[in-house]
């Protein structure tokens, strides 16, 4: 229970964002749910595994988009209480395809050869031991199963300072990697081949839309049961927390990647570089 500002500053930074209700969207929001989609080949039968489920956002799309059925897991069980809340309120078709529940990467509470599609987001970023949570993710995949990651990346150095700061707010220290090294992450010992990437650029915020943004979570229902001093503390650690991830996001770009089960040992192709022709651009 929040009674004080020093409840409020003693929150992980998953069980705050619990407490202000946000959503909590994967980078590209709605458009790499999409993509997540099409890349996995997604239907209504498909059984989908998300780590680091959050506040539900993605299970949940995935379920009002295409029917499937998704199981969403995460370490904090705030957000996990938060998500289940939030499917509550959504359409009874959606509830009965999707279940949030607590749960670790590093021992997946399911069988072997069980899902389609494993989406990790950008979870797999949080853990200290990372080779063995995707080695989780390759055992509980079908084979030929897909692993979908939307990794936050660095397009340029960071400050260490800025590094730190963002660690801080996090409450786990961040490794500044790049493109590259996320994706060797994920093709390490060979669990998992590239099927499909994608990479974009992130952009900061103005102050105005800042202001905007904050002041919109401070008037949320909920939040107006708190006395003065709560809600004052809420206000000044989320307008901390996003100015460090606005400054953050100067630096930022992230990756959308389809991972592939690996099965059977394939030849290696040569000619893999190529460019796609505009037809809107030919005069026929």
């Amino acid at each position: 229970m929040i009674h004080s500002a020093e409840d409020v500053e003693a929150l992980g930074y998953v069980d705050f964002i619990s407490l202000l209700r946000e959503t909590n969207r994967c980078p590209g929001g709605k458009q790499t749910v999409r993509k997540i989609i099409q890349n996995a080949f997604l239907s209504r039968e498909s059984k989908v595994l998300e780590i680091g489920a959050n506040t539900g956002f993605t299970a949940l799309e995935l379920a009002r988009t295409i029917r499937c059925s998704v199981v969403g897991i995460d370490v904090s069980q705030a957000a996990v209480d938060t998500a289940n809340a939030m499917l509550a309120t959504d359409l009874p078709e959606v509830q009965e395809r999707v279940k949030f529940q607590f749960g670790s990467a590093y021992d997946l509470a399911f069988g072997a050869d069980l899902f389609d599609l494993v989406i990790a987001g950008g979870a797999t970023s949080f853990m200290d031991k990372k080779t063995a949570a995707l080695r989780e993710y390759h055992r509980v995949l079908k084979p030929w199963g897909f692993l979908s990651v939307t990794n936050l990346y660095y397009e340029s150095a960071p400050p260490s300072r800025l590094v730190d700061e963002v660690s801080d707010v996090l409450g786990v220290r961040i490794e500044p990697w790049g493109f590259e090294d996320w994706v060797k992450l994920f093709k390490t010992n060979g669990l998992f081949e590239v099927y499909f990437l994608q990479k974009n650029r992130m952009t900061a915020r103005p102050t105005e839309a800042m202001v905007q943004y904050i002041d919109y979570f401070m008037a949320k229902e909920h939040l107006q049961t708190y006395p003065w001093e709560v809600r004052d503390a809420i206000r000044r650690r989320w307008t901390r927390t996003l100015a460090v991830f606005n400054e953050n996001h100067n630096h930022l770009g992230f990756l959308i990647g389809i991972f592939r089960k690996t099965v059977l040992e394939e030849e290696v192709e040569l000619f893999t570089d190529y460019k796609q022709i505009d037809l809107g651009s030919l005069h026929l």
